[in-house]
């Protein structure tokens, strides 16, 4: 097993990190990539609950979601129009009743848990010093993972949410939670040199943020595996299952990093 998921991030991490580098349509032809393969698995895994997800229109939302943002980011009245002809085209399965209300709330909710929050990477990337920062999401929810669950095996005595993930801990959380810290704090120290003047103390908030944010994200995954019965939601990452499974702590790290630089340190302005 542990072969497996090394061989599996040795193919994958160069793909990954070239793409993060060069940006543009590279990194949203990716983005949108595995938007597409994670609603996949996350349609599929409410299946596997007997709902009815329509999965082709919420295909068709996310590669329209993405065209619209990698032309104009900022064009509301072209996202506005989207959704609300999402919103007509999911009505009609209602009237047809081959689909419930649930189903159509289960759609609504894969575009927003899936492709909005992975395009975020896409925005953290085109602003100031995004060739640096769009590290961040990256390596403070693998950090936290792994510092979460060698402090867990070690000191874990208090279950942090049981009825969700039985194995997680208090002690694990704080343990993720300072990993995700320290690393933030040494990145930013090695940014500051190579000429990136944010200062540190920013760095130690966005570290306790993403050690927060990345494991409510791995918790929400698993609630939904849970809830469908389901172990991983895919097979597609050889020792390491579906996208869903590799992204569920990026998917809240990313919008959170780019949230953070955006409003209360304005130097995403491109």
């Amino acid at each position: 097993m542990l072969r497996t998921r090394v061989i599996s991030v040795i193919i994958s991490l160069p793909i990954m990190i070239a793409a993060l580098y060069l940006g543009g349509k590279t990194l949203a032809f990716l983005t949108c990539l595995l938007s597409i393969v994670g609603l996949h698995e996350y349609y599929n895994a409410f299946k596997n609950a007997d709902f009815k997800p329509n999965a082709l229109i919420g295909f068709f939302g996310a590669i329209c979601y993405y065209a619209i943002i990698t032309i104009n980011k900022n064009s509301i009245v072209l996202l506005s129009s989207m959704l609300f002809i999402i919103l007509i085209l999911l009505f009609f399965d209602i009237i047809k009743r081959d689909r419930s209300i649930l189903d159509i709330a289960i759609t609504i909710l894969g575009l927003i848990y899936i492709p909005f929050l992975f395009s975020n990477i896409q925005f953290l990337q085109k602003g100031n010093y995004g060739r640096a920062l769009v590290l961040l999401p990256f390596v403070t929810a693998w950090l936290s993972d792994t510092l979460a669950y060698f402090a867990g095996i070690n000191f874990g005595k208090h279950k942090l949410c049981p009825k969700i993930s039985p194995n997680k801990t208090i002690e694990g959380a704080l343990g993720g939670i300072a990993g995700s810290t320290l690393f933030c704090f040494i990145a930013g120290a090695v940014f500051y040199k190579t000429g990136i003047s944010i200062p540190l103390f920013h760095y130690l908030i966005v570290g306790i943020l993403c050690g927060i944010t990345g494991q409510i994200g791995d918790l929400f995954a698993s609630s939904i595996k849970r809830f469908c019965k389901i172990k991983d939601f895919g097979r597609i990452l050889p020792g390491h299952g579906g996208i869903l499974d590799r992204f569920d702590s990026i998917l809240f790290t990313a919008p959170t990093v780019y949230i953070y630089f955006k409003l209360f340190f304005k130097i995403l302005s491109k």
